[in-house]
């Protein structure tokens, strides 16, 4: 899956963990957990961990049929010092997690997890926004002129070359059956076609 928010997942993650039972894993590559409830949140996007770890919102549109353990879930770049009332449930199920320091020099904290939960296959949410911005541009908190220090969450720290590493070394010790990449936000191309199409020549 490739585009839009970090809800378009669900279904095919739920489906995966049906499919494959406890022998799947899933790792979340993303600065922010996406595990609020209704209580903290009114935004589909921020639910969706808490949803598939059936702990989210317990309406037939959100509602999850094959919850995953909370053992079988995993996050990676994950913003530890960011984290706000609405993701507590992080460290209220003790969710593994692995911030972006952790994962500079290899990915053993990731291979640990997949051993231990005996995990055969791999479901990954990549979310772009857990790449810095000045590694990688087309994330959110890249727009034009916005300053990292105003921005309203936590911004990414990982590299592009350091995902790709994780990706290929868990690859060795599970299979990955699902990939989605979310939050693409070409900020220099989306403007491009917005100032183009003030200009004559490109009128119909």
């Amino acid at each position: 899956m490739f585009g839009g928010g970090c809800s378009m997942d669900q279904v095919p993650f739920d489906y995966l963990s049906g499919k494959y039972g406890d022998k799947l894993g899933i790792l979340w590559l993303d600065a922010h957990p996406d595990i609020a409830t209704t209580n903290g949140s009114s935004n589909g996007h921020e639910m969706v961990a808490a949803n598939l770890l059936g702990k989210g919102a317990d309406q037939s549109v959100t509602k999850v049929k094959n919850p995953i353990s909370t053992s079988h879930m995993m996050y990676a770049g994950l913003i530890e010092k960011n984290l706000r009332d609405r993701d507590k449930l992080v460290k209220e199920l003790n969710v593994r997690f692995a911030g972006p320091d952790e994962l500079k020099e290899n990915s053993q904290l990731i291979i640990d997890w997949i051993k231990e939960n005996k995990i055969e296959y791999l479901a990954v949410h990549f979310d772009l926004d857990v790449l810095s911005p000045k590694n990688f541009r087309s994330v959110y908190p890249a727009e034009p002129y916005t300053d990292e220090e105003d921005f309203p969450a936590a911004v990414g720290k990982m590299k592009l070359a350091e995902v790709v590493r994780v990706l290929n070394d868990v690859s060795g010790k599970a299979e990955i059956v699902g990939l989605g990449i979310a939050e693409h936000l070409p900020w220099d191309a989306i403007n491009l076609r917005k100032a183009l199409s003030e200009i004559s020549i490109f009128d119909d």
